[in-house]
């Protein structure tokens, strides 16, 4: 069976929710990069796994390939201008954004300020996948905050209704 379109293919795609991330690094140099992704998933349990695609044309592409580590930093409905702002080419991401950043003590890779979790990972593998690279990473440490997700439907931003109730549950 041949796909009608590509403009259709995109429009069934858009009718599935999801999260936004933001996934960070530092790299040999010092130089942070980072990029906004909706597509990630969990992939196992033991070892915990989670996946993120990444654009091969992505600026920070070559530098994620090389990363060792890497935050998956799962943002609250507040968070939709870093979203954007990491979404976007050739910006100083990091500069406009509250980021906590790793030392020579501590190499952990910048982990944003208010978002709702942030998975520190090992880099695993990394599977070419078209236009797309996926990266899996296996979760070495957890950080979660209590707010409300930040949510990707239709091609545009969403909030969802959830009392402080539902969220302690």
């Amino acid at each position: 069976m041949a796909l009608q379109d590509a403009k259709t293919f995109r429009d069934a795609l858009s009718t599935f929710p999801s999260g936004v991330t933001i996934v960070s690094t530092t790299d040999d140099e010092g130089r942070h990069w980072g990029f906004t992704a909706s597509s990630f998933s969990s992939v196992s349990m033991d070892p915990p796994l989670v996946l993120v695609c990444l654009a091969k044309k992505a600026d920070s592409h070559a530098a994620f390939l090389k990363a060792q580590r890497y935050a998956i930093n799962i943002l609250a409905e507040d968070q939709e201008g870093v979203a954007m702002h990491f979404a976007r080419k050739g910006e100083d991401k990091f500069s406009a954004h509250p980021f906590r950043y790793g030392t020579a003590q501590d190499p952990h890779p910048p982990v944003l300020h208010g978002s709702i979790a942030s998975l520190h990972c090992v880099a695993h593998d990394a599977y070419d996948a078209g236009d797309h690279t996926v990266l899996v990473g296996e979760v070495a440490h957890v950080e979660l905050n209590e707010a409300t997700p930040l949510v990707y439907f239709n091609r545009g931003f969403r909030k969802i209704d959830v009392t402080p109730e539902q969220l302690a549950a």
